[in-house]
């Protein structure tokens, strides 16, 4: 057993302050006996909660003390007795002091509440603690959740392109980089049986605000739009529009929203 650990499961406070199960209690009482960090944790929280018990002891007025002891005294009663005899002789009795029980618990009722209200404010503070760290660790888990959720989707789409990508009808038309963009390179995935079209973006130049890739297929020499490219797609695989014939794909570099028909230069070109 990791002692540290064992230590910083919270099992010293409950032990002291009497939380503790029955089997938790046997259990710390047997390695307390082998374990001497134990029994100094065990020491320092009890040293620890008497002097929190003293730092936060509210003071009792001024004439607090005075009005207890002068209750007290009020049921002191001092009396001689007298003795009859035939003689007519009186004899003194040693005087007689009683204090009032009633008078005794009430002092002692209000030492037993301020102890209570310490004790009080200490578990509430430990509450508020708790609290605070329970609902951290809820944030925690519902961020680790979300996280979750994300890379599964993620996931997901990654295979579902994986099963496309192996499909035998599935052509792969590789798009290089022309003299305005030398890097860059694009590939085209197009399926002549659906005739779907699923572009993966593997390098171009990030485009300049105000501005958009479009995909183009070259049918007959003529320029078809097969749709815009979003730089920002959470996937890099992304679907285009459906093609149902071309000899070769391009991309230029348009304003947003797309245009008609091509503007120079292209920055990537392939072949089917």
């Amino acid at each position: 057993m990791n002692i540290q650990e064992y230590i910083s499961s919270g099992i010293v406070e409950s032990y002291v302050l009497g939380l503790a199960s029955n089997e938790e209690r046997i259990e710390f009482e047997q390695l307390s006996e082998t374990h001497a960090e134990l029994r100094q944790a065990r020491e320092a929280f009890e040293i620890s909660l008497e002097q929190h018990a003293l730092d936060n002891a509210l003071a009792p007025s001024a004439g607090l003390k005075q009005k207890i002891w002068s209750d007290i005294n009020l049921g002191q009663v001092t009396a001689p007795a007298v003795n009859i005899r035939p003689d007519n002789k009186t004899q003194p009795f040693a005087p007689v002091r009683s204090i009032s029980f009633a008078k005794f618990l009430a002092a002692a009722s209000i030492i037993l509440l301020l102890g209570s209200t310490l004790l009080n404010f200490y578990f509430y503070n430990q509450y508020k603690s708790s609290a605070a760290q329970l609902n951290e660790l809820i944030a925690s888990n519902q961020q680790m959740a979300s996280n979750s959720n994300i890379m599964q989707t993620k996931l997901q789409q990654y295979e579902r392109s994986f099963e496309m990508i192996k499909d035998t009808n599935m052509a792969v038309v590789a798009m290089k980089g022309q003299a305005v963009a030398p890097q860059g390179l694009t590939t085209v995935y197009w399926n002549k049986q659906t005739k779907d079209v699923y572009l993966l973006i593997n390098s171009l130049p990030q485009p300049a605000a105000g501005k958009q890739y479009q995909l183009w297929a070259i049918v007959d020499g003529v320029p078809v739009d097969a749709g815009l490219l979003e730089t920002n797609a959470p996937v890099a695989f992304v679907k285009m529009k459906n093609i149902p014939k071309a000899q070769a794909f391009a991309i230029t570099l348009e304003n947003t929203g797309g245009n008609k028909t091509p503007t120079m230069p292209i920055y990537v070109v392939g072949k089917t």
